[in-house]
């Protein structure tokens, strides 16, 4: 990514640091049986958080993404291959260059009416908590403002946590 980005190979090293620090995380999703119907959203549309997500799932379906302009389109994936989301940071660092992907987990309509409990495994890779997410230099015009101030790698993950959650953002 370091050099697709017009950056040092070394860019992202004191990024994702081996300590605790670090703060990208490893989920195992399950979805369980629902009843088939259409538009049934199991996983209501968002972008991801951080850098980028690695994603494996199985062969029940029901991923889809939205580009902008266009229709939710369902995402499958070659058996033993694994999907990547691009996150918010990623959108952030390149000033909207590369764009988080919009998606959401349905229940298909033509789905099994006796199983189509869904399983997925989420490998959300994030930053240090104490890095810097701003727009890298390359990615704005001279004399042009970026598009998002500076933050926290963890003051942006966790208000987007906390977003989700009403009655956390009271206190």
């Amino acid at each position: 990514f370091a050099v697709v980005l017009r950056q040092p190979i070394d860019f992202f090293e004191d990024k994702f640091p081996d300590t605790k620090e670090n703060m990208t995380v490893f989920r195992l999703l399950n979805y369980p049986h629902v009843e088939p119907g259409p538009d049934r959203i199991r996983a209501s549309q968002h972008t991801d958080y951080g850098v980028l997500t690695i994603l494996g799932q199985d062969n029940v379906g029901g991923l889809q993404v939205k580009l902008p302009g266009q229709e939710w389109e369902n995402v499958s994936t070659p058996s033993g291959c694994l999907l990547v989301n691009i996150g918010d940071m990623m959108q952030r660092w390149s000033n909207d260059s590369w764009r988080s992907t919009l998606h959401r987990v349905v229940s298909l309509s033509g789905a099994s009416k006796t199983n189509n409990r869904r399983q997925s495994m989420a490998f959300f890779v994030n930053p240090g908590k104490n890095v810097m997410i701003e727009c890298i230099g390359d990615y704005k015009k001279e004399g042009e403002e970026a598009k998002y101030p500076a933050i926290r790698a963890e003051e942006y993950i966790l208000g987007k946590h906390y977003s989700t959650i009403p009655s956390i953002m009271k206190k």
